[in-house]
């Protein structure tokens, strides 16, 4: 018997559950910081985590065609993926790879930090070429960068140094949780030192100490440069008045289809299993999205989806890889059908405030964890031919 040929397309991802990201509302928060900013202030955009689960390469590219300035990354590899997709802007690398990169650093005009004397010595050791880095500085949170004292040492070695040219200094104060304005304040002002001790050293291209938080607390601060992230995606913080603005969330939706849909009709011998109260005519269908991509594994007490309009409860327990979907009150409702846990539907919608407030989710996890995790279908600016879809 002859084989029929039969093609399947893998490029593109067949379990049809997506996070969906607005880029037009990624190029128009750039463009709100960067009327905010006096003229000549550098907008970088740090890019942690996957540009926090919204995709590090389509987030660049949507930053890169609004006009800002730079990147930022955590990750040495995402970086390198957005130079391969032809993005020219010029990029920070925090602390993220070992110095036996800098050539390749070098050819692909990345930007690394540096801390040390130590860490002077050995990226001018295996550099083959001129490299551009970053200083860091550290103002007390105890993680990468120079301490403050020694701070104009180490910028002093890299402006002696035979390949290393120094781009800028920039530092990051961090609470890790702690409300102690005081500890902000002494950071910012440690840091500011170092700067200043730094600049009679050395010539100091860029001094940027500016988070997404600091930029909307203190626009003194911001220096030659700013480098907010979830700004940039439309996670807000608290901001003083002159910088007290509307921004738009970047990721607009979480989203998912039946792939199944029946009657719940217990008669004979079927045992139901005790996980949630059954109602006359019930019916039940499943979405392919559980625990396994960041939903918690337990449900919230009034969990609900959007599906042909009309909000729906989720039923439990949350499944690796599935969840069921009350279909009762919509029994028309058929494979194939969206449910939407976050975003719009059929006139109706869950924004961001809702889904956390019912998930008992921060913004930034629901971004990391659970958008982090699917495929991206992006909305807004055209497509480049090898952008990702979702379902």
């Amino acid at each position: 018997m002859e084989r029929a040929n039969v093609t399947v397309e893998t490029a593109l991802p067949l379990r049809p559950s997506w996070a969906e990201v607005d880029l037009d509302a990624v190029a128009f928060n750039v463009r709100q910081i960067r009327a905010l900013v006096a003229p000549g202030v550098r907008v970088f955009t740090c890019m942690k985590c996957d540009a926090c689960g919204c995709g590090a390469v389509e987030v660049a590219r949507a930053v890169e065609q609004a006009g800002g300035d730079g990147l930022a990354f955590g990750d040495v590899d995402a970086a390198l993926a957005c130079r391969r997709a032809g993005v020219a802007l010029p990029i920070l690398l925090y602390p993220s790879c070992l110095p036996d990169a800098a050539p390749l650093l070098a050819r692909e005009r990345l930007m690394p930090s540096l801390s040390t004397l130590a860490d002077v010595r050995a990226w001018d050791a295996a550099a083959d070429a001129p490299l551009d880095v970053f200083l860091k500085i550290d103002g007390g949170a105890l993680r990468a960068g120079a301490l403050p004292d020694a701070a104009a040492q180490v910028a002093a070695a890299i402006h002696a140094s035979r390949h290393l040219r120094l781009a800028g200094a920039y530092g990051h104060p961090v609470a890790y949780g702690l409300a102690d304005p005081r500890y902000e304040a002494e950071q910012i002002a440690a840091i500011e030192r170092a700067f200043d001790a730094v600049a009679r050293a050395v010539p100091l291209p860029v001094r940027m100490l500016s988070s997404s938080e600091i930029f909307l607390k203190h626009p003194r601060l911001d220096g030659d440069a700013v480098d907010p992230g979830r700004l940039v995606l439309g996670m807000d913080f608290p901001a003083v008045p002159e910088r007290d603005c509307a921004w738009r969330p970047a990721l607009a939706g979480i989203k998912s289809r039946l792939v199944m849909a029946k009657d719940v009709d217990l008669a004979g011998d079927v045992v139901a299993a005790p996980y949630f109260p059954l109602r006359p005519g019930m019916r039940i269908g499943l979405i392919p999205l559980g625990w396994d991509a960041g939903l918690p594994r337990k449900l919230p007490q009034e969990p609900c989806v959007l599906v042909r309009g009309r909000r729906v409860r989720l039923l439990p327990p949350v499944h690796a890889e599935l969840t069921r979907v009350d279909l009762t009150d919509v029994p028309e409702a058929a494979v194939g059908d969206e449910v939407v846990l976050l975003g719009e539907g059929d006139g109706a919608r869950i924004d961001i405030a809702t889904f956390c407030a019912l998930w008992s989710m921060q913004p930034l996890d629901l971004h990391t964890g659970l958008a982090g995790r699917l495929p991206k279908r992006y909305l807004g600016q055209p497509l480049h031919h090898n952008a990702p879809r979702g379902a």
